[in-house]
């Protein structure tokens, strides 16, 4: 076997169930998907991967700055939100041809999400202050949940039943019922949370910020901020800089992969102790993490989004903390959120 297809093998072997997937929620089965789609937000596109090949297979052009994204439950339906057109589109699939837009209003960097009955995508609205729910089949806007203060990151909790959304102006995380379309609770940081995952119990969530070498901790318990984890800067590129951390992602259960954008590398950091346990210096201004879904695993495949040299990259996690580079599949100028194919 020549090494590329070792590598490939590597990556098949190490695809397992994320935790909380922003746009994808895995199938019955547990199947791992076989291609992923990625906004391109730099040149108004939207890439598709083939996730074993590890090589874009289609780029289409959709409009100015696209951002969020979400794949309904059949695979016949992508919704990207296009945010200099202040709508989300849906284009058919295989096709990728346009059905239709919806309105949304202005737009800054705003996530959408999959419902768990995937009948709805939800758009975490920053300008409005709402979430607002679309129906994947009419395109027609179905409901809004207010009162949420500029929110940004939009995901689901690894227990399934709440999704958890930042809010960017009186700063916290909301958590809402999308079930029930109602804000349960609200939990104000005295930190800006840039990104978001959690513990596997949601008891504890984890967010990167600006001008911070670390991320922060926060215990759903008190709403209270319980920790920073510093993490110093390597020799020659400590200079105080506002874009540090900004992706982050629980994996095993107990590790945080946690992306230096700004720096450019990405660091595991063993969550019991707050020890380093790697760092990955082979990215290239990473910002955001996503899980490979499928079945479960001793490695852990992600995916990083590199801003610095317009890839999606693949790299294998194992559970002590192990960071491998596993290939790079370029795409379009400024990747950023991801939507997987799910079979």
């Amino acid at each position: 076997m020549n090494r590329k297809l070792m590598v490939h093998a590597s990556v098949l072997a190490g695809l397992l169930i994320g935790l909380a997937s922003v746009a994808f929620a895995g199938d019955k089965a547990g199947n791992a998907p076989k291609q992923v789609f990625v906004v391109n937000t730099g040149d108004g596109s939207v890439s598709l991967v083939n996730l074993a090949a590890m090589k874009e297979v289609n780029r289409w052009k959709v409009g100015p700055r696209p951002y969020g994204i979400a794949v309904s439950r059949d695979d016949k339906t992508v919704a990207v939100g296009v945010e200099d057109e202040e709508c989300v589109k849906f284009y058919s699939l295989p096709d990728f041809k346009l059905k239709g837009k919806t309105p949304i209003g202005k737009m800054f960097n705003d996530h959408i999400v999959l419902t768990n009955d995937g009948k709805h995508i939800v758009v975490a609205n920053y300008y409005s202050d709402d979430i607002v729910g679309i129906d994947i089949d009419t395109m027609k806007e179905s409901f809004r949940i207010k009162d949420l203060s500029a929110p940004h990151v939009v995901r689901y909790g690894p227990l399934g039943k709440y999704v958890y959304v930042t809010c960017k102006k009186a700063t916290g995380v909301a958590v809402v019922d999308l079930a029930e379309r109602k804000l349960v609770k609200f939990y104000p940081l005295t930190v800006n949370p840039r990104s978001l995952t959690f513990s596997p119990d949601e008891s504890k969530i984890f967010c990167g910020s600006h001008w911070v070498n670390g991320f922060f901790e926060a215990d759903l318990k008190t709403g209270k901020v319980s920790r920073m984890i510093e993490l110093a800067p390597p020799k020659g590129n400590a200079a105080p800089q506002e874009v540090t951390y900004h992706g982050v992602q629980m994996v095993h259960g107990n590790i945080v992969l946690a992306a230096n954008e700004g720096r450019s590398f990405l660091d595991a950091v063993d969550m019991k102790s707050g020890k380093l346990l790697g760092r990955l210096m082979d990215v290239s201004k990473p910002c955001c993490i996503e899980p490979i879904p499928g079945p479960k695993n001793d490695s852990v495949c992600v995916m990083l989004s590199n801003l610095g040299d317009n890839t999606l990259q693949f790299v294998d996690v194992g559970p002590e903390g192990h960071m491998k580079s596993a290939g790079k599949a370029v795409v379009g100028k400024a990747p950023k959120r991801v939507a997987f194919l799910h079979n």
